[in-house]
């Protein structure tokens, strides 16, 4: 007898995030290490998802980039040394905006019920390689990099939705062990960084205003 593929046994994510930020969790102040203590052991991956959901859209709220894209990237790379799915107190304890639960419970779970359409626990061999997760997490870090860039939009439309679609779908297939869709989420990756090389021109003057600003600034601070 043919082997059959291995259904998954996982509640969906989306009733999980919705059951999280929307219950009694939520409706205390909400803290990154505290969406991690509620994941049901999925960790790392449900906090990506959750933390990503906020730049589906292609205008995302201001600043919230340089405030979530750090979380990720320093859990990614907590998870690429093997470390503890846990946030050092002053970046992990610090209260999430309200604006960015709304996002999570606005769009962002209508994104992610319709990509629960096509995930599913899909085994290959070489996703449990511990090289193979090594190299997911470190692209998840660099797709963080990228999301964290202080870039308006517009006119820089779509600069947080393209890293977001990848780590989104990275964490999903990492957390699912999908070997079929984890190949989207490379797509998607190599799209995010030919569309930041593509205006990297432009993405670097802008970076050098920005840097130039946040110098006088600090000047007129001291």
């Amino acid at each position: 007898m043919p082997p059959t593929e291995t259904t998954s046994v996982h509640e969906p994510l989306s009733q999980s995030l919705a059951r999280v930020l929307a219950g009694d969790v939520a409706a205390a102040p909400l803290t990154a290490n505290q969406l991690i203590e509620h994941t049901g052991g999925r960790g790392y991956y449900l906090v990506f998802v959750l933390l990503s959901l906020p730049f589906v859209a292609w205008v995302s709220v201001p600043g919230m980039s340089t405030v979530l894209g750090p979380v990720i990237g320093l859990l990614a790379l907590r998870l690429a040394l093997g470390k503890k799915p846990r946030l050092p107190v002053k970046l992990g304890d610090r209260e999430l905006p309200p604006k960015v639960r709304r996002a999570m419970l606005g769009g962002g779970l209508k994104f992610l019920r319709f990509l629960e359409k096509g995930v599913r626990p899909r085994r290959t061999a070489w996703m449990t390689w511990p090289i193979a997760r090594l190299a997911n997490a470190l692209l998840v870090v660099c797709m963080a990099c990228l999301l964290m860039l202080p870039l308006p939009s517009p006119p820089f439309l779509g600069s947080n939705a393209f890293p977001s679609y990848a780590i989104i779908l990275l964490a999903l297939s990492m957390m699912e062990e999908d070997g079929a869709m984890i190949w989207v989420g490379y797509g998607a990756s190599v799209v995010a960084g030919g569309y930041f090389v593509l205006l990297g021109g432009l993405i670097v003057k802008h970076l050098e205003a920005w840097f130039q600003l946040l110098l006088r600034l600090l000047e007129r601070t001291r």
